[in-house]
């Protein structure tokens, strides 16, 4: 059976949704066409393609049949065949009485294996909570322990489930020394007061000596010595000078920049010799090897003031900063001696040692790495006590919990051991349940065919009058055809009244067997939407007969269907499925009306049956109008109207409009146009606006037309002790005796009667 039907997300209902539960047997869902019954039973049809909504079962999940205008598109296109019934026949009286005693046996392990599961099910219910029960008393010794050793039992200290857990793998570690509390607590505050993580070692700094002492940077960088220039250059060493002049003599086109006179034709190229290849290529090793001085020292330093920044205990901070203040001074003198070079090629120089201030850094640095040895060792020592005062309080936390650990211990066994026996007891149930559907499935290949469904429904047809057509095998073996006396095809000459009434015959005689052989016996949900939607009222009370025979097998056990869910929009259709006195009762059942409003489609549970007439739930409606749209409101009147005065006689609903004017004229012409023309269109767009000043109006002219008429009691009694708001005084005569009234209202409601069961 189905317990529970949630929908939301889809169609019109929204994200709050409908949810159907504690459903029955018998469930009668009532709404009016457009407020999401089909949609219900589409879902229950086909869950799958719903993933906003879900679909709970009391039991296991059984096949559902679905009579909705989808199963009649499904199965009665009238250019196709339409898919046989297996049902079993009655050829064989033996073969019955065995396939009966088969169906028995399968009905009764079903319902053996139904009790063991549901046994099971306790079982593991009753488990759920002995495991429930034994968390919460480890718990309970953790909040006592929390406050004071919540370093102790850290990482099990936020999972109720974590910390079961771990007192249940705790005892395996029974062998260790138990420790009092206090112990505990002492050693606690012993070592868990001191930092517990590691440091890591400092980095030397890394220096290239060799930088500092390149060769080129005391290497005297001269011209070429045998061009006949040099020997005076040599003597006054003035290399350097004459380089920068050499510079100017390309810009004075030939004229020394001193003497004012025509320098020789070959003295530039002698300048050019003395200059030579060696002595460039001594210039550009000098510029590498400076430049490389320069980023090293500036990289070091970096790395020096990295490590200054950190402030570790381990180092003399101090003494670091005075070194890195000798480098950055010593490296200001190199500078201006590498400047000093490059300007005077010939000068030698030679840079301050830098090297030895890294050096003593070093030297500091590995002073600081031994501390750090000598700490990490105290570290590794204190994590070594804290992992073992950690096992203490574990070893404590067992021995106070193993009474409790005992006894759950022992009641999971017990518990385990029924579960597992359950489990083989249901397996060799299932077992000899599937063993008899076998035998059974052989039994009815002999019995079942497709002929006895069609003579049912056709002799279903034949009584109800339907003569003009039936049902008739197809020369594809297994299906059917709808034809005509004479054997012709009927195609599209059936009338939608003799196509429903047909299709609800076909999927009637369904629930007795199964398209498919193999699923003639299996437990069924029935669900039947709307099925007299075409039907005259003699029809009407045949197929609420067979409706109701349904119900009847339901109760009595007598069927395979365990649950029916009926939906309907119609009254008289609704009124005779749910009668339940006497003889005739069907026994329990729940009842739900669905309804739509601002497009919005909600359900309501009832405890006895809401549904009375079409016309006391017309005025229902008329009551609760706040929710309720213009258009609705005015549809409602009018249906009022037209079921009251125009079956109501000598009264001429076309005349009323005439006793208004100018604008409650206007209202009252569309109150009384749906019952001219038979349509639901509003003549003036004014009045369809959704406010609460234009309901007021149409319920004003709805209720003075029945004042104006003499119909006040009328009015008064269907409306009852609703709220009246202050409406315009009334242009109507004196209205007559009480009397009187109470009598023509009992005639006029008599004749409704009479018109309506007509209709």
């Amino acid at each position: 059976m189905i317990s529970r039907i949630s929908l939301k997300s889809v169609a019109t209902y929204d994200e709050d949704g409908i949810t159907l539960d504690n459903l029955k047997k018998i469930n009668f869902i009532y709404g009016n066409n457009g407020t999401g019954k089909t949609t219900i039973t589409e879902f229950i049809r086909n869950p799958e393609n719903f993933k906003n909504c879900s679909l709970e079962w009391k039991d296991e999940n059984m096949v559902t049949y679905v009579y909705n205008r989808n199963f009649v598109k499904e199965n009665f296109r009238l250019d196709n065949p339409i898919k046989g019934i297996f049902t079993l026949g009655k050829d064989s009286v033996d073969l019955k009485v065995t396939i009966d005693d088969l169906k028995e046996k399968v009905r009764n392990h079903q319902v053996e294996i139904k009790r063991i599961s549901d046994i099971y099910d306790e079982k593991k219910r009753e488990k759920d909570k002995v495991i429930d029960d034994f968390r919460e008393k480890c718990w309970e010794i953790k909040r006592e322990i929390d406050i004071d050793f919540k370093d102790l039992i850290e990482g099990f200290r936020n999972s109720k489930d974590k910390f079961m857990q771990k007192c249940l793998d705790e005892p395996s570690n029974s062998h260790k020394k138990l420790k009092t509390i206090e112990e505990i607590r002492l050693k606690k505050e012993s070592i868990f007061d001191r930092p517990a993580e590691k440091v890591q070692l400092i980095q030397s700094i890394s220096y290239d000596e060799s930088l500092e002492n390149d060769p080129i940077l005391s290497q005297v960088i001269i011209g070429k010595e045998d061009v006949d220039i040099a020997d005076l250059i040599s003597k006054l060493n003035i290399s350097d000078w004459v380089l920068q002049g050499s510079l100017f003599i390309k810009e004075t086109e030939g004229i020394c920049p001193f003497c004012q006179q025509t320098l020789p034709s070959a003295f530039e190229e002698k300048i050019n010799s003395y200059f030579d290849q060696t002595y460039i290529k001594q210039i550009e090793a000098l510029a590498t090897a400076t430049e490389k001085y320069h980023q090293k020292i500036k990289s070091t330093l970096t790395e020096i003031s990295m490590l200054s920044e950190q402030q570790s205990p381990f180092i003399n901070n101090d003494k670091l900063q005075q070194l890195i203040s000798l480098i950055q001074s010593k490296y200001e003198e190199n500078k201006l001696l590498i400047q000093q070079k490059k300007k005077e090629p010939s000068r030698s120089i030679e840079l301050v040692k830098i090297s030895n201030f890294i050096n003593e850094i070093n030297t500091e640095i590995t002073y600081a790495n031994n501390k750090i040895n000598e700490y990490n060792r105290l570290i590794e020592n204190v994590k070594a006590e804290k992992e073992n005062l950690i096992n203490d309080m574990w070893r404590y936390i067992a021995e106070k919990n193993k009474t409790n650990i005992d006894n759950f211990n022992r009641e999971m066994l017990k518990i385990e051991k029924t579960l597992t026996g359950l489990d083989h007891s249901r397996e060799t149930k299932n077992g000899f349940k599937k063993k008899f559907e076998n035998d059974l499935l052989k039994f009815q290949e002999q019995v079942t065919s497709v002929e006895y469904s069609v003579n049912e429904i056709n002799n279903i047809l034949k009584s109800f009058g339907f003569k003009n057509f039936k049902l008739a095998t197809t020369s594809e073996k297994g299906n059917y055809k709808i034809v005509r006396e004479d054997g012709e095809d009927v195609k599209d000459t059936l009338s939608e009244g003799e196509r429903t009434f047909i299709t609800f015959l076909y999927f009637y005689q369904l629930l007795k067997g199964a398209n498919n052989k193999s699923d003639i016996v299996t437990d069924k949900v029935v669900v039947i939407d709307d099925p007299i939607s075409s039907l005259d009222s003699n029809v009407l009370f045949m197929v609420s007969s067979l409706v109701r025979q349904i119900m009847f097998d339901i109760k009595n056990n007598s069927t395979d269907i365990n649950q029916l869910f009926i939906f309907t929009h119609n009254i008289y259709f609704h009124k005779e499925i749910t009668f339940n006195q006497g003889k005739k009762s069907y026994g329990e059942g729940s009842f739900w009306i669905v309804k739509k409003s601002n497009n919005k489609s909600y359900i309501q549970r009832y405890q006895d049956n809401p549904i009375k007439t079409s016309y006391e739930l017309l005025w229902k409606e008329l009551k609760i109008r706040e929710n309720q749209s213009i258009v609705s409101i005015q549809n409602v009147m009018r249906r009022i109207l037209e079921n009251y005065f125009k079956f109501f006689g000598n009264i001429n609903i076309d005349d009323l409009e005439d006793k208004f004017e100018h604008e409650e004229k206007v209202i009252c012409r569309s109150l009384i146009s749906w019952i001219n023309d038979g349509s639901h269109y509003i003549s003036e767009d004014l009045y369809v606006e959704g406010n609460e000043e234009v309901a007021d109006k149409y319920f004003d002219i709805f209720k003075r037309i029945f004042y104006i008429q003499n119909h006040k009691a009328h009015f008064e009694m269907m409306m009852g002790d609703y709220p009246m708001r202050n409406f315009q005084t009334f242009r109507a005569e004196e209205i007559e005796e009480k009397k009187e009234s109470i009598v023509e209202l009992k005639e006029g409601m008599e004749q409704v009667a009479a018109s309506s069961r007509k209709d």
